[in-house]
């Protein structure tokens, strides 16, 4: 067994689609989606067993990314923008192989800091290889909801309350539409405004652009309109039998009509519609007003494992002065900026 760096996506893809715990972030294209929107270097490491006459063969993968601050030494992270995608192995041994060449990482090539985005914990002895233990960040967690057959019984599971929100929207006169790059514009200005609202410096529409250029049979836009006007959309990941929610947003002055909730709504019956097993409604921090909002809906909550080496990491999305910039402004300044948070 020994160590390389993969180029070949069919390669790497038949791994992921085969392994039972990966996710869409593991996907070998994201490095293009990536490099595209934002220049970010990449190295898709790979644990191979055979040679190239008898057959190579993955049994772990490591996808990182060199992360650099304008002012800052280089850190490498496993994967920015998204909650999970690091260390995926066959067995024990592969993992500490990976693990080990981690560390080498770390200490070699004079970077800042190393981050491990894991969906579960890692073995504490193979750590070991590390100078130091690992800050592990705990502050966000996984929700996510596992769909019955059809959305008729998906709606029948909900409390009233939860049932009454739905239909409000709907009376309300809300009106929904599900499609690909053709919603982009009104996603993205939905999308957009809400982050300034937030305070938080917005991703580039070429980074959304990109995601339909590489992954268009699994990506798909919802938007909610009152009035031809759009007021909530969302961004939709699909893999294996699981849809996923990176990214949601409403216009809060269209709040009263219950647009958030009619949006979940929709994203939920197209994933039972479209036969999946899973929604995921993304991560979010204990007690935000997100996980509040996601709890309603009773989702199943995984704690998600973020290992970190090196200097302390200060990173944040919220910076109350952005708020007061006009949405273009923000709208201009702000993929500058967001580049460089991992978060």
């Amino acid at each position: 067994m020994r160590l390389k760096a993969i180029n070949d996506q069919e390669m790497w893809d038949r791994y992921i689609k085969a392994h039972g715990q990966s996710g869409y972030c593991h996907l070998f294209n994201w490095c293009r989606v990536l490099e595209d929107a934002y220049q970010c270097q990449s190295i898709y490491l790979a644990a191979v067993t055979g040679d190239a006459m008898d057959h190579e063969r993955i049994c772990a993968v490591l996808p990182l990314y060199r992360f650099k601050r304008p002012m800052g030494r280089a850190r490498f992270v496993s994967i920015p923008f998204f909650d999970t995608g690091g260390i995926l192995a066959d067995d024990a041994a592969c993992e500490a192989l990976l693990l080990k060449k981690s560390a080498g990482i770390l200490s070699g090539q004079r970077c800042a800091g190393f981050e491990l985005r894991q969906n579960g914990p890692l073995m504490a002895k193979h750590l070991a290889v590390f100078r130091g233990p690992p800050d592990i960040y705990h502050e966000k967690v996984g929700l996510h909801l596992d769909l019955p057959c059809s959305q008729q019984k998906m709606m029948a599971g909900f409390k009233s309350k939860l049932r009454n929100q739905i239909r409000k929207g709907e009376k309300n006169g809300l009106v929904w539409q599900i499609g690909k790059r053709d919603l982009l514009d009104p996603f993205y200005r939905v999308f957009s405004r809400n982050m300034r609202d937030l305070g938080s410096p917005v991703h580039s529409k070429r980074f959304f652009d990109s995601i339909f250029t590489y992954f268009y049979h699994r990506a798909f836009i919802c938007v909610i309109f009152y009035r031809s006007t759009p007021v909530a959309a969302s961004f939709m990941i699909r893999f294996k039998k699981r849809l996923s929610n990176p990214w949601a947003s409403s216009v809060r002055q269209f709040r009263y009509l219950n647009a958030n909730m009619f949006l979940y709504w929709q994203m939920i019956r197209f994933a039972c519609n479209t036969g999946m097993a899973v929604f995921d409604m993304g991560r979010s921090s204990k007690g935000a007003s997100t996980y509040r909002f996601k709890k309603q809906w009773e989702p199943k909550e995984t704690p998600l494992f973020w290992y970190r080496w090196g200097e302390p990491v200060h990173e944040t999305l919220s910076m109350r002065p952005w708020k007061l910039l006009p949405v273009e402004l923000a709208n201009r300044i702000g993929p500058g900026i967001r580049r460089h948070i991992t978060l």
